[in-house]
Order: structure tokens, then sequence, then C-alpha cells
């Protein structure tokens, strides 16, 4: 593999180098801190720091929350070991029997994985000192620093647009769902490769829903307000990639039965519309929707849809009835201005 090739940027438009340099500026602001105000198990807050950085601000968080969780509950397990280990004099035993409820609750709640490993390092490494507790709030110290600088370094440095790359991947979503029924529609393919362009597309779908789930982190909850089209966004690419498939399944159970020619004129139309909505989500991607009207707008797209011949078997007309009254829907949400109507459009695809 090129070297070069571990820098391009993944599907959802994630480039590595981006979370390569978080990381490194999360390790080291958490070094600086520590010198700078003499803490000292520094090393702590790094490890920490490599753990929770993640490539967006909702696995940050997810990842923290697991982290700070998991840390207090292994810090009252520890407390309470070092405590026993001082009473009875007896070292290993204490720590099996506080490791153990810590291992099943990590089996129970995998979430939870953190609090044996926050037992270990209060309770068996070796401290400095006359005092035995001690090393526990300076590592705790250390642990909450690589939290705090982690969570902060997510939200400022190289942090990707989540509401872009949303709308990027549903542009992407609409061309490939162009490419799969033009490929149905020209017999061009055998339906497990049509089934294989749908896994594709289900993968982009997915990223979507993650785009809007990281776009809340970014707007601190007030995503509906911002940016309300992205939040109707997974909806609407869910009920479009259904319909498509559906047709394309028409498509290809009826070709042997005869009436196929009624639908050889869907092509031209209907690549039109989902080009064109691709197209829309691309100038959301960049900020540009509220400029002046792109062309093809609405109307053009609605008018370009096809209608069937009359010899197109009746599942035919059902399912393009479907698909046609969703791209009507897409249409709304996607090419209607301005966002202020977004609630109405919700209501519209839910």
């Amino acid at each position: 593999m090129p070297f070069a090739s571990l820098f391009r940027a993944r599907a959802d438009g994630e480039a590595p180098w981006r979370q390569m340099v978080r990381t490194l500026v999360a390790v080291a602001l958490c070094w600086i801190i520590g010198e700078t105000t003499g803490l000292d198990e520094t090393i702590w807050a790094l490890i920490t720091a490599l753990i929770v950085t993640q490539s967006s601000i909702d696995q940050t968080f997810s990842t923290a929350r697991d982290q700070i969780v998991g840390t207090l509950v292994g810090a009252v397990v520890g407390t309470l070991a070092i405590t026993a280990r001082l009473l009875f004099g007896l070292y290993w035993p204490i720590f099996c029997i506080a490791l153990l409820p810590l291992a099943y609750i990590a089996a129970v709640r995998p979430s939870l994985r953190f609090a044996g490993v926050t037992l270990m390092i209060v309770y068996l490494l070796p401290s400095r000192g006359s005092n035995p507790y001690w090393p526990l709030t300076e590592r705790l110290t250390a642990i909450f620093l690589g939290v705090i600088v982690s969570l902060a370094v997510s939200f400022v440095v190289l942090h990707a647009s989540a509401r872009r790359r949303g709308f990027l991947t549903a542009g992407r979503m609409f061309r490939e769902m162009d490419e799969l029924l033009q490929a149905a529609l020209r017999r061009e393919e055998m339906w497990s490769e049509l089934e294989a362009r749908n896994d594709h597309c289900a993968r982009n779908l997915l990223v979507i829903n993650e785009c809007v789930a990281e776009a809340y982190r970014e707007n601190w909850g007030l995503l509906e307000k911002r940016h309300p089209i992205l939040t109707v966004l997974p909806a609407l690419m869910r009920r479009m990639l259904s319909d498509t498939m559906l047709v394309a399944r028409a498509i290809n159970a009826g070709k042997d039965r005869g009436g196929f020619s009624g639908v050889a004129g869907l092509h031209t139309g209907l690549s039109h519309a989902y080009r064109s909505l691709a197209r829309r989500c691309e100038i959301h991607a960049a900020g540009k929707a509220h400029e002046k009207p792109y062309r093809p707008g609405r109307e053009d797209v609605l008018s370009a849809l096809p209608t069937l011949g009359q010899d197109a078997l009746p599942e035919m007309h059902f399912v393009i009835a479907l698909l046609r009254q969703d791209l009507r829907r897409a249409t709304d949400v996607l090419m209607s201005t301005p966002e202020s109507r977004a609630k109405d459009l919700r209501e519209m695809i839910g």
C-alpha cells in the first residue's frame, strides 16, 4: 500500500491525518500542562489522551463518558481495597477480591471496562511517600486532565464539519442510487450485484446518521434551529433507498414476465431527479443553499418525473408511484427555502 494512501480522506470525508494531528496535540497539551503544574503522574494524562481522543466529537464524548464513569467506579473500589490492605495486611487476596466484581461489571457493561484498569493503576503501581492514598489522588487528577484536554481538542483542532460531511455523503448516495437504478433498468447486472450496490448505499446511510449525531454535539443540541434540514436527512435518505431498491426489485422480477418495455422510458427523468438532488445536497454542504435559486429547480425536477406506459405491470405502477411521492418530498426538503419550513418538512417525512 503506498504511503500516500494513508493520508487520503476516508469515505465519510474525514482524513486520517486530522486524527493523527488531534491525538498528538492532545498528548502534547497534557504533557505541557502536567509539567507546568508539577503533576507527578503526568503519564496517565498522556495515556488517557491517546485513548479518549477520537475522530469525532460524538465518539470522543462517548469514550470520555466511559472513561470518567469507569474511573470513578475503579477509584471507589481501589480506595476500599487500599483501606482493606492497611487493615488486614494482605496484598494479593485483597486485589483479587476487588477485581472480581469489576471484571463481572465489565462483562455485563463493556463501557465500564476502565474500572478494572483504574483499580490496577491505583492499587498495583508503587507509590511514593508515606500517604498510601496520595498516588490515587495524583493519578485520578491526571486521568481527568487527559479527558478534559481530549474533549477540548476534539472541538477545536482540525474538526471537520459534520453538517458538511452529512450532506456530501447524501449527495454521493443519491448518485449511487442513480447508478443502481440505471443498472436495473438497463438489465446490465445480476440481482446479487444490485444487492451489493444497495449494501454500499446502506453503509453511506450509517455515515449520515453518525454525522447527524455528531452535528448535535457540535451545535449543543440546537441542531433543529441551526440546521433543521440536516435533522430530517437520515429519514429522507432511508426512504429514498428503500424506494429505489423496491423499483429495482420490481424491474428484476418483471423483466421475464413481459411488460418491461413499459419502464424503458423511466431512466432519463429519474436520473435527472437523482442527479439534481445530489447537486442540491452539495450546495447545502457548501453553505450556499440560500443564495440565488439553483437550476434545475424544484418544479423542473418534478416536471421531468416520468410516467409509466399502459403496458407496465401493476406492481411497477405501485412502486413507481411510491418513488415519485418520495422524490417530491425530497425536493420539498432539499430545494425549498427558507429552512424555517423544516418543521413542516419533518412532519412530511416522519
